[in-house]
Parts: structure tokens; sequence; C-alpha cells
């Protein structure tokens, strides 16, 4: 099962291509960290691994929050790729990725935020290895909700000094990620695949008015 990974949620494009749980290509490890044309990464991706496009069985795709328009870049990318071959496209929250990147170092519940404009953020909470929700506005006003009684939580994107400062009764990790890492699309494809939808559905953006 080949599968193939997109996320530009984050300040970088990232391809990554699995079959099952082995990971054959990263484009993170190539020196493409400046590049933002989806179809040179996988291009490149596709003539490293000594494959085609007609091999890949799954997409998965980083659906954000993230910066709107990198986001939409990587969905519309992956929608039309899923479209045109006739398979299936995971949409994946970049709260989720954060999440189990974090769950799998400390085992605890973990807080992942995103900027956004007018002093608001992206919170998602990720516990149990789930992502439980995802919300929108102040963090000061969603994390106390969210988190209920934890005592102890890991912190993941740019806000993780604020929030450690303001929950200072909480006992706080600071993971030292900024976002989630898209190998684990390659590495735990079998997690996604069951989400995969065909068109006429297609995966659509995280933003303030779907949190």
């Amino acid at each position: 099962m080949l599968t193939l990974g997109i996320s530009t949620s984050s300040g970088q494009f990232a391809i990554v291509l699995g079959d099952d749980r082995k990971m054959i290509f990263n484009s993170e490890e190539y020196h493409l960290a400046e590049q933002k044309d989806i179809s040179v990464l996988i291009n490149k991706c596709l003539e490293i691994s000594g494959k085609t496009i007609f091999d890949v069985n799954n997409i998965i795709v980083d659906i954000g929050p993230g910066g709107t328009s990198r986001v939409r870049t990587g969905i519309a990318f992956a929608n039309s790729l899923s479209y045109s071959l006739g398979i299936k496209v995971c949409p994946v929250s970049s709260m989720e990725m954060a999440g189990i990147n974090a769950w799998e170092k400390y085992s605890l519940p973990v807080i992942a935020t995103v900027k956004s404009i007018n002093g608001n953020a992206y919170v998602g909470f990720f516990n149990n290895n789930t992502l439980i929700s995802t919300e929108y506005g102040k963090i000061e006003n969603l994390i106390p909700s969210l988190i209920g009684d934890c005592q102890e939580l890991v912190v993941v994107g740019y806000h993780r000094e604020l929030i450690i400062s303001l929950f200072p009764e909480i006992k706080i990790i600071d993971s030292g990620m900024f976002y989630g890492d898209v190998k684990i699309f390659a590495e735990q494809a079998l997690r996604f695949i069951n989400r995969g939808i065909l068109f006429p559905e297609i995966a659509f953006a995280v933003t303030e008015k779907s949190s």
C-alpha cells in the first residue's frame, strides 16, 4: 500500500511517501524546505523512490489549521490528485499530527495551538491518543474548558510560553515543538486511511468557522 502524504500548514511544504509503515521518501531530508511547488516536490519524490504517480493507493492531506492560503494550496492539490487518480483522499488535522507526536513522547494530554488574527488562536486538545476538540478564540478563555481537571499536560505550538505563564497552577511540559511531523502520514498510514473519501466528497480546510 503506497501512501502519499501532503502537509502545507506550517512554514514549509512537505511531502512523504510510505509503503505500508516504511518511509521511502521524506522531502525534509532532501533540502527542499523552501520549495513551494507541490508538483515539483512530488516529481522529486517519485524520481528518488522509483515510483510513478499511478502506484499511489492513498493520499493523506494536512487540512490545518495553519496559514490559510498555504493549507488550501495543499488541500486543492490533494483533492485534484485524488479525483484524477480515482483514489481516496484522507483529511487529517494539523492538531492531530501534533497531538500524536507529543502523546507518543510524553503519554500526557496535549494542547496544540496555531496563531490567528486579532489575538485569536486555534486550540486543539488531544488525549488518550485521540483529538478531542479544536476550538477558535482566545487562549485564556478556551483552555480551562478544554482540559477540565487535567493537572499535567504538554504544549505544542507558538503559544507554549504564554500558556505556561497563564496557568502556573498546572504542571505544563514544553515540547519544544511548533507543529507536528508529517512523517506520521507515511509511518502510521493505517491510522488514517479508514477516513478516506472519494469525489464528489472532498477535503476541506479547518477554519475559524469549522472549529
